[in-house]
């Protein structure tokens, strides 16, 4: 016996050898000088790269590859020295290239090389071909490569699809915020972009459990490997108008947006090696750039349990514009980031996030409405807003997991802190007019908004296979809270009425979700079974002072109780969780049927109201996928059902800002159920580097429940009354993009249909609802000269909405259309000039209804230094303007501008 298990362990051993495969050695001619050259292994007898490095400044080089092939095949090539191959046993050994000086003389040489690699379920992007001179980050480069889209919030999709996981050198450092990678790592340390399809990340699943699920894995060169860079940057500039430090008080009235001296700085350290990665940054500014993007999480690293904290709070601010942040933003902004990674033996890691924003934000405009009333008569409002908000933001992530081939552990502990508040003065103007027209005068609004908020939760995940069955426990429980106060003042908003509203709301949510899985493999077939438990308890409590309803008739409504809450509305869920799965000759089918025992508990202490509601929830859904070669195809259709919300059982009034009052006092539990069903088709081609994807989908929601909303003069009232509604919505889509050798080239084209279809109840009035909205864009990168690169993006829209009522405003179309065009000319190697032209359009908009801006960058190059000089809003336009339109009501949003200013910044590298 102990022989057998000494011989085991022997055989285990030289597996793991053979496993990873170290080749190091260097590439040398005769007088033993360097030069570049690279260094690639594939199996013998194939042409499947499976790992690649370059040679350093001294000629070495190293190479780890998993095989099982016993022989393997190196090639060390240069353009000055030719091509060397040699075929060696597969195993760890040290392996020298002698060169020999090769110079052809040929007419004319073409090297292609190829940019887009495919082994198996991995597309390989060569960074260096899509790389332009311009391009700093991986993100610029990123945002070239056909197949891969990179959105204006950072969010990466390829052919359609979100990525699931985003990787640096199969490492999972940042858990979902990948804009710290993508904003940071420079373009010149990573070779190859991997987009991994079919990515499944637990290892215990592989085989196991398929996915349709996306993932990017940067692979690095060998010179960013192991050393530690720290990069720095530091500027300044100036714009039209005033001088001073800080940002401005709220009594300074309409001024351009921002504020000299303009400043930005930012401090960037990485690291990465085989056993620990570390990015830790610092970026500050007032030049209206959106420093906080790159802490936005795009995917949960695990499935937590939902933390939601009851809070319908709000501000009225300046309605957003649709342009960049740096247009329309006062800022004063600091982040400050530490992301690190430790591996623990071959299959564990430690990884610790924290990041903390602090910013003060300020913003200026004006907001016009025109609002249906009733049937002959509209309320106008017109209100001239200055913003502040004033930002303390935490964040903290520790993560454990343990990836093994037969079993995984993961457990996260996650703690959030905001310490927020929200300023708004404003001006405000509003008339009936119609059958009866009333002015409600010229009056002014403070609003004081205090809003800290914390969440904490803990989950831990367990998978272990047992031969063909595989045990999955998750456990997740959190605590959230929020302790609110809403302040408003306000001259008059009824009529010859000056008011001071106070709304204080504290709002706590407890919860705990377990499951279990228990899967059976048979052959083609897997059989998943398990039970799942769910509690969330919310307790909210309110107190609005200030507020009186009236009834239509002037009457008023009002007592202690109509604007007091304090209850408890508690959830538990029981269900039986059953799925089944085929997979089979690029066939794959799941189909789930979980069992819901459903529970809601409600305990007013204000009306002394106590119910219990009980539900069967049964929520089908099926799943086809099929893929062939380059195509794939998805068929997914499903049921759901949601039963209450904290939303929809509070009896007091809550205001949810100065302008809308609501409250729920209908004693049956809200229902919604809804049927989804979608369809699509891909394309995906490394060989043409072509890509594409079509789908379409359609939607039935049906609520037992609506929402309606009467006007009391200026403010509305909104309730919630028993009254079944249906929704329909209907989707069709279509995204692709193909790149070309031909002038290094890459386009794309997009376009969408939406239509959707429901009702809405305006002083005891229901009337049918329609939308339909058209949009179709393109865009694109060329190089017609080795001098000048264009990256051109276009988008046009139609809207057109309808309510089934006679009046002047039964159906609106607009119009909108954007376009940009750059040009970057690169007048020497070190030295690129860059400038944006970029148009937009609205048909609703009276004035400067076609908007232009204009934007410059000088960048040069040293070998050690990057100067940059940009200037923004050439045209030094002051105002934008844009309308929306619903159906009834007309919304028009004018944004104050940050004029023209220029920054000129220096970048260097401290190590």
């Amino acid at each position: 016996m102990k022989t057998t298990t000494i011989f085991s362990l022997l055989i285990i051993f030289c597996l793991k050898i053979q496993a990873q495969t170290v080749i190091e050695g260097s590439v040398l001619d005769a007088q033993g000088k360097f030069g570049d050259a690279v260094v690639t292994v594939t199996a013998k007898g194939t042409s499947i790269v499976l790992a690649f490095a370059e040679t350093d400044t001294k000629g070495n080089y190293r190479l780890e590859v998993n095989s099982q092939s016993d022989s393997l095949t190196i090639t060390a090539a240069g353009m000055s020295i030719g091509q060397q191959v040699k075929v060696v046993a597969n195993r760890s050994q040290r392996l020298n290239f002698r060169v020999k000086e090769k110079i052809l003389q040929l007419k004319e040489v073409k090297v292609h090389a190829k940019k887009i690699r495919q082994n198996g379920d991995t597309l390989n992007y060569s960074v260096g071909a899509y790389q332009q001179q311009d391009d700093r980050t991986i993100g610029d480069v990123l945002k070239r490569m056909p197949g891969i889209e990179v959105s204006d919030n950072g969010c990466i999709k390829f052919n359609g699809k979100s990525i699931s996981k985003f990787y640096v050198e199969d490492m999972d450092l940042l858990q979902g915020r990948y804009g710290l990678a993508t904003g940071n790592i420079n373009a010149k340390d990573v070779g190859l972009v991997q987009v991994l399809e079919n990515h499944q990340p637990v290892k215990a699943l592989q085989g196991r459990t398929p996915t349709d699920d996306v993932a990017i894995n940067l692979k690095l060169r060998n010179a960013a490997k192991g050393t530690v860079a720290v990069n720095t940057m530091l500027g300044g500039g100036q714009q039209s108008g005033g001088w001073g430090f800080g940002m401005r008080s709220l009594s300074d009235g309409q001024n351009p947006i921002g504020r000299n001296p303009l400043w930005t700085a930012e401090v960037v350290g990485m690291y990465f090696a085989k056993r620990r990665q570390n990015i830790t940054l610092y970026k500050g500014n007032n030049i209206g750039d959106d420093v906080s993007q790159e802490l936005t999480s795009h995917y949960s690293g695990i499935n937590a349990v939902e933390l939601v904290a009851f809070a319908p709070l709000g501000v009225v601010t300046p309605s957003g514009s649709g342009l960049p942040q740096k247009r329309t933003f006062d800022n004063q902004s600091h982040i400050v980031s530490m992301n690190h990674l430790e591996k623990i033996g071959k299959q564990s890691e430690l990884t610790l996030n924290m990041s903390y924003l602090h910013a003060s934000i300020r913003q200026e405009g004006i907001s016009e409405a025109d609002r249906f009333y009733s049937s002959n008569q509209r309320l106008l409002s017109s209100e001239s807003l200055i913003f502040v908000t004033h930002m303390n933001n935490l964040s903290t992530n520790l993560r454990y997991n343990r990836n093994g081939e037969n079993g995984f552990i993961a457990n996260v502990l996650k703690l959030d802190g905001e310490w927020n508040n929200d300023n708004v003065q404003s001006q405000l103007t509003s008339d009936l007019r119609g059958a009866v027209p009333i002015n409600y005068g010229d009056n002014r609004v403070y609003q004081y908004f205090h809003r800290p908020s914390l969440t904490v939760s803990n989950t831990m995940n367990l998978i272990q296979n047992y031969g063909k069955r595989t045990l999955d426990l998750h456990f997740s429980v959190g605590y959230a809270q929020r302790p609110n106060t809403l302040m408003v003042g306000v001259d008059s908003l009824l009529p010859q009425t000056s008011v001071h509203y106070n709304q204080e709301l504290k709002s706590r949510n407890i919860a705990g979700d377990f499951h279990t899985n228990f899967t059976f493999h048979l052959r083609s077939f897997s059989l998943d079974y398990g039970i799942l438990a769910n509690a969330s308890l919310h307790g909210i409590k309110t107190d609005l002072s200030g507020f009186t309803n009236l009834t239509a008739n002037g009457s008023q409504n009002h007592t202690s109780q109509s604007v007091l809450n304090d209850l408890w509305y508690n959830t538990y869920e029981l269900s039986l969780n059953q799925q089944y799965k085929f997979e089979q000759a690029g066939w794959r089918l799941s189909f789930t049927c979980p069992l819901n025992l459903y529970t809601q508990t409600l305990d007013d202490h204000i009306t002394k109201n106590k119910n219990k509601y009980t539900r069967i929830l049964v929520t089908p859904s099926f799943t086809v996928n099929y893929e062939w070669r380059d195509w794939s195809g998805n068929i997914n259709s499903s049921y759901y059902k949601n039963v209450g919300d904290p939303g929809s059982i509070y009896s007091g009034y809550i205001m949810n800002n100065y302008r809308t009052f609501q409250r729920s006092y209908v004693e049956h539990l809200s229902e919604t159920s809804c049927f989804t069903t979608s369809a699509s088709v891909g394309y995906r081609s490394a060989l043409t580097a072509t890509f594409f994807r079509i789908n379409g989908n359609y939607g039935r929601t049906r609520d037992n429940q609506i929402y309606g909303y009467e006007y009391r003069g200026a403010t509305s009232v909104v309730h919630a009354i028993d009254k079944k509604t249906y929704t329909d919505n209907y989707a069709f889509g279509f995204d692709g993009s193909k790149g070309f050798d031909w002038l290094q080239s890459t386009i794309r084209a997009f376009g969408g249909y939406n239509y959707s279809k429901s009702e809405l109840l305006i002083a005891q009035n229901l009337y049918p609802f329609h939308s339909r909205t058209i949009s179709i864009g393109g865009g694109g990168t060329i190089t017609p000269l080795e001098w000048l690169n264009i990256v051109i993006t276009s988008g046009y829209a139609w809207n057109v909405s309808s309510i089934d009522v006679v009046n002047n405003y039964s159906s609106q179309t607009i119009r909108t259309a954007t376009q940009r065009i750059k040009f970057n000319i690169f007048v020497t190697k070190q030295f690129t000039f860059t400038t944006i032209i970029e148009g937009n359009y609205n048909n609703f908009t009276e004035k400067n209804r076609h908007t232009w801006f204009g934007d410059m960058l000088f960048k040069y190059k040293l070998k050690h230094i990057e100067l940059d000089l940009q200037a923004n809003n050439l045209f030094n336009q002051q105002q934008y303007t844009r309308v929306n339109y619903s159906g009834l009501d007309i919304y028009s949003s004018t944004s104050q501008l940050r004029p023209l200013n220029i920054v000129g910044t220096i970048r260097f590298k401290i190590l």
